[in-house]
């Protein structure tokens, strides 16, 4: 019986060495194929290793002031892209807001789904780069482009930026960027659909430039618009102005030049601190060729605002310590030239490595019209890679 029980342990421990044989092999083998560009185990890893890449932003809010509190899956937006070629690469950012789409048998959420970019970008050469036709950002200031949460210290983008510059603002059109011979110097330039009246979604009392955006399937496109953008680095200075300009006809055919024009300047000094100033003004030829849904005209011939941000980076190991203070303020009314509403924010962000962030602070809304000041506590975890 011992030597039938020693014998069957041999054969079984030559059988498991045979299989740690076997599955050597099986590895070796897999190694070989994917250094040699084969088959990989696994189709992500094939799809990146041929040009696929997923980028990804979001952000969580809640906020607490004129008499509510809220809490809100603001943003979760999801960047795919591929590269097509050495000299080609396509580029689509698609967001979900609010947690999901208002659904007819439940009203639990009220969001949107939206396309925000899809084209591709074609190198030409050294100072060239086609942006094919598409869905893009419009090339207007800082954060309609680049509005990652970490590019902006509050819970929520600036004022100017929701009232003002109508962000985030893409539209279908086509145009160039690039280099040029000035080192530090880059240019682009878009050509688009422009604001038009029959597509418009504001109220029957108030017309706005964000309401009078057209849809991403125009069926009735009659304006085209140009945007053209400057930006310079040198050190710790990055400067840029841009300009959106159109004609605008209404629904009664009276037409007027529209220009949206925007300065924008920061400076990083080398101890941490930053300061940045930004303008931005709507300017209409003639505002009585702009009327709402209603057909009211529209009186002020001047839509603006301004703002100025202090900061400071204190480097706490890998991570970074943002408190700011910003200051805006807005003639945000597009039918009256009287009342400028002022915002004065004031927090802090601390951003964990490069891949997401905290942050906290206080908006103090002086409402111009009414005379009224409203503070809101803001909190938000952002995160983007």
């Amino acid at each position: 019986m011992a030597t039938f029980i020693a014998g069957a342990g041999v054969a079984m421990g030559q059988t498991t060495q045979e299989q740690i044989d076997a599955l050597e092999q099986q590895i070796l083998k897999l190694q070989q194929q994917v250094e040699n560009g084969g088959a990989q185990p696994n189709f992500l890893n094939q799809a990146a290793a041929q040009g696929l890449q997923f980028n990804f932003y979001g952000q969580i809010t809640w906020q607490s002031g004129g008499g509510t509190t809220k809490a809100d899956a603001y943003r979760y937006v999801l960047i795919p892209t591929y590269k097509l070629s050495d000299y080609a690469k396509f580029v689509s950012e698609f967001e979900l807001e609010h947690g999901g789409l208002k659904d007819g048998d439940n009203d639990r959420f009220s969001g949107a789904l939206e396309l925000e970019q899809m084209y591709i970008d074609v190198n030409i050469n050294e100072y060239v780069n086609w942006r094919s036709l598409g869905v893009s950002l419009i090339p207007i200031g800082e954060i309609n482009q680049y509005h990652e949460p970490d590019q902006f210290y509050s819970s929520k983008r600036p004022q100017l930026y929701k009232s003002i510059i109508p962000t985030t603002w893409m539209e279908l059109g086509t145009g160039f960027n690039g280099d040029t011979p000035i080192d530090g110097l880059k240019y682009e330039y878009y050509l688009s659909q422009g604001l038009h009246p029959y597509g418009a979604a504001g109220t029957d009392t108030t017309w706005t430039p964000k309401s009078a955006r057209p849809d991403l399937n125009n069926k009735n496109i009659e304006e085209y618009a140009h945007t053209i953008k400057f930006s310079y680095q040198t050190g710790g200075l990055y400067t840029s102005t841009s300009a959106y300009m159109q004609e605008y006809t209404n629904s009664n055919g009276a037409a007027t030049d529209v220009l949206l024009y925007n300065v924008h300047a920061k400076y990083e000094f080398e101890s941490g601190l930053r300061l940045l100033a930004e303008y931005a003004a709507w300017d209409f030829d003639n505002p009585n060729a702009l009327t709402d849904n209603a057909g009211d005209t529209v009186v002020n011939d001047e839509y603006a605002g301004y703002r100025l941000e202090i900061s400071y980076d204190i480097a706490h190991g890998d991570n970074t310590l943002t408190p700011f203070l910003r200051y805006e303020e807005l003639d945000d009314d597009i039918t009256s030239s009287q009342e400028t509403d002022k915002y004065t924010t004031f927090g802090a962000m601390y951003k964990f490595g490069d891949n997401w962030e905290v942050k906290a602070n206080v908006e103090r809304k002086d409402d111009g019209g009414t005379g009224t000041e409203t503070d809101t506590i803001q909190l938000s975890v952002g995160m983007q890679f």
